[in-house]
């Protein structure tokens, strides 16, 4: 009798590990959350500029360059990485996820909504479900871009920015993020929206 007890014990305390692994690997698996771009996309140039000086704002806004987004937006910007690479190109990332206290003090600096969100209603970027970005050749250098990131005129509206022998690079990285799924802004070649995106909350947890 005291075998066959300490057999369905172990039988249960086994059961009950298996149980608490799944619930740990379905936790770590949740779509909705923010995990680093680098981790997915090991070959991503992370450029993170409200990290440093070099933004429209002039000062640092973010406490170091990391680029995150929801797990399933991570996934998906993974298949237009690999669309690219087998036309040896790289993504470079501008921004990813955005604090929403950021948005604020964005907000302040450009009140209008064809470029910057007004934070009372949020932006996809608070949602961690856009991202800005571009493209390198292979080696990580330089390619020739429409215009410079957050360059805040008619030069870098999509219809204009993706014409001409100066848009292909920008044609390339839209084809390759519309193939992932996802959509364009009007007027910001670089920045892409997660199709699902409303699904997601608004946040400010930090960087």
């Amino acid at each position: 009798m005291l075998y066959y007890a300490r057999r369905v014990l172990r039988r249960a305390v086994l059961v009950m590990m298996m149980m608490m692994a799944a619930g740990v690997a379905a936790a770590e698996d949740r779509p909705s959350d923010l995990v680093d771009v680098a981790s997915v996309i090991p070959d991503a140039v992370i450029d993170i500029r409200y990290a440093t000086k070099d933004n429209f704002t002039g000062d640092v806004l973010y406490p170091k360059a990391v680029c995150k987004l929801r797990r399933a937006v991570a996934k998906r910007l993974a298949k237009a990485a690999e669309a690219l690479r087998a036309q040896d190109r790289r993504l470079l990332v501008w921004d990813c996820y955005r604090p929403r206290s950021i948005q604020e003090l964005l907000w302040k600096k450009v009140p209008d909504p064809r470029y910057v969100a007004d934070p009372k209603v949020g932006s996809k970027h608070n949602r961690g479900a856009a991202i800005d970005l571009a493209v390198v050749d292979k080696a990580g250098k330089p390619v020739v871009l429409p215009t410079k990131f957050d360059e805040f005129t008619k030069a870098a509206h999509r219809d204009r920015a993706l014409a001409g022998d100066k848009g292909a690079e920008a044609r390339r990285l839209a084809r390759a993020m519309r193939g992932a799924g996802f959509t364009g802004m009007p007027t910001e070649w670089w920045h892409y929206d997660a199709p699902d995106s409303a699904r997601y909350a608004l946040s400010d947890e930090p960087l």
